[in-house]
């Protein structure tokens, strides 16, 4: 499972040591998104990032950390680790992957509570990444990894460079590792030539596998892809309809996992007011900021920032409401 390990040639581009103090974050306080690296080498075929972003380069460890440590100080305490391949960060300047490494010196900053790790890619994971993630307190046991579809002959067509059997054992690997992961996905319906076999298998995966939070997009052609210029493509009319299969498919699965949560303690990092002004939102170590659930905390008891175990009563839609722990069960 691990990438390559070999260094960028002399003709790429240099390491990404942007000034960062010179950018100004728009999150609250209390959580922020920590680039590690710009760029994209893998080239599928539906994505113009390539094109826009450049090759794939890292920042230097120190200077991925100079930054966090600054985060820490004006009080965040949720830090989002994001790049086009995260799981890529450091092969270009240290000819193997190092976002283990990474991992290991930010979960040793004081002041950071959580760490969490967005836009991984499948064909990346290596054995001491899934270590370090189910090893370290401060990481988040939450991993988004976008596979993007499940068939064998798309996912050849969209160069993603895994397979179905692949992903399935990764999905295992990654379970069997790491205690009480939420495992986010994303895939994306209607690319050109998805036939109903291939969506079929597609949804008989996402039913099976039962993904904790799972985002589904319609395949749309971006100018200078070589997906753009594909035959077959797909109606726009199908491509919905199988997105609303999708949806109903995963809110089904949402909905009987946050069920099984109900009296459990689950740790909450507290985000704002609620708009009635008689309550806070919340996430759980699973979700993500705006991408994924929330929690719907009763009460004033609590403020933003802070990171508390809550004792989850019941749901309300895909979120989830919650009360201070007195004597729920842990989750399991």
């Amino acid at each position: 499972m691990s990438g390559s390990g070999q260094k960028r040639g002399e003709d790429q581009p240099a390491q990404c040591n942007d000034d960062w103090r010179n950018r100004i974050r728009l999150t609250p306080k209390h959580y922020a998104y920590l680039r590690i690296s710009d760029g994209c080498d893998n080239n599928c075929s539906y994505c113009a990032i390539p094109g826009i972003r450049g090759r794939f380069y890292s920042r230097t460890i120190e200077n991925v950390l100079e930054e966090s440590r600054q985060m820490a100080s004006e009080g965040v305490k949720e830090i989002n680790v994001i790049s086009q391949d995260t799981t890529s960060y450091g092969v270009d300047l240290y000819g193997k992957q190092q976002l283990h490494v990474l991992l290991e010196k930010l979960s040793k900053i004081e002041g950071i509570e959580w760490i969490r790790i967005l836009y991984t890619h499948p064909r990346h994971f290596y054995p001491e990444l899934i270590h370090v993630i189910s090893q370290q307190d401060k990481i988040c046991k939450y991993i988004d990894l976008p596979i993007q579809h499940i068939n064998d002959t798309i996912l050849a067509k969209m160069g993603r460079g895994v397979t179905h059997a692949y992903i399935e054992s990764l999905i295992d690997d990654l379970r069997s590792h790491i205690n009480r992961l939420f495992l986010r996905t994303s895939v994306i319906v209607g690319f050109p030539g998805e036939t109903e076999d291939h969506f079929a298998e597609l949804l008989e995966f996402l039913k099976t596998t039962q993904f904790e939070r799972l985002g589904v997009f319609t395949y749309s052609k971006e100018e200078s892809t070589p997906a753009a210029s594909f035959k077959k493509q797909v109606p726009q009319k199908i491509k919905e309809q199988r997105l609303r299969e999708v949806m109903l498919t995963q809110q089904e699965i949402v909905l009987r996992k946050h069920k099984d949560l109900i009296d459990n303690s689950i740790p909450v990092i507290i985000d704002e007011k609620n708009d009635n002004n008689n309550g806070w939102i919340g996430r759980t170590y699973g979700d993500a900021p705006d991408v994924d659930s929330k929690v719907i905390i009763q009460g004033n008891h609590v403020k933003a920032g802070d990171i508390k175990n809550m004792r989850i009563t019941g749901t309300a839609g895909y979120d989830l409401t919650a009360t201070s722990i007195k004597n729920g069960k842990r989750i399991k």
